[in-house]
């Protein structure tokens, strides 16, 4: 019985290091998202949060309709706002790389599809659930230091039924979409600084 209770409790354990956050790293991404863009809402953070821990592996299904796609969407941008490169989530492990790198002849097309394919990892049934719990600290300390974030309890909520049914991904909300125009792609930090150098990480457009 002893080795029962002993088993279980490493178990216990180990789920529950799985998802532990370092809540000032946390605290410190959410203050620069809304230093950066003050309007931003939970959509917007939960978002940053998700692309740091998965990448872009929910939006790649062949090189070619990822070149395809970037093509179109910089040819049809109004407008590129956003710095060069900018880090996700609390841990930095992806960065979005905005377009205007592209316009203004610091990276081709190529370079960047070839980049965003060779960061697409997979996501398995075991990393959801483990992004469940992270997301679930995360959430304690956005709701601490911005609570009155618009919308924020529809969005909650949207963001936990999207959750239960297995699924991750969330778009940026419309506020964000049009005060900021996000055109970017992610990549793994060391391909971004690959591909740009860390010269351009602080440089606005």
């Amino acid at each position: 019985m002893r080795k029962v209770l002993l088993f279980i409790s490493l178990i216990v354990a180990t789920c529950s290091c799985d998802h532990v956050i370092d809540k000032d790293a946390v605290r410190d991404a959410v203050r620069s998202q809304l230093a950066n863009y003050p309007e931003s809402h939970l959509a917007d953070l939960y978002k940053s949060f998700f692309q740091d821990r998965f990448g872009p592996g929910h939006i790649i299904n062949d090189r070619e309709s990822a070149r395809k796609y970037i093509a179109s969407e910089f040819e049809n941008a109004d407008t590129l706002v956003l710095p060069y490169l900018e880090p996700c989530g609390w841990e930095h492990n992806y960065i979005r790389v905005s377009l205007s790198a592209i316009r203004d002849g610091i990276i081709t097309v190529d370079a960047l599809t070839d980049a965003l394919v060779q960061s697409a990892d997979p996501v398995r049934e075991e990393d959801l659930e483990s992004w469940k719990g992270e997301w679930k600290e995360i959430l304690s300390v956005i709701s601490e230091e911005c609570p009155d974030l618009p919308d924020f309890d529809s969005e909650k909520q949207r963001i936990d039924s999207l959750l239960a049914s297995g699924q991750y991904a969330f778009h940026h909300s419309a506020a964000y979409e049009k005060l900021y125009h996000p055109h970017y792609r992610i990549l793994k930090r060391d391909l971004a600084d690959n591909i740009l150098g860390e010269k351009y990480g602080k440089k606005d457009q």
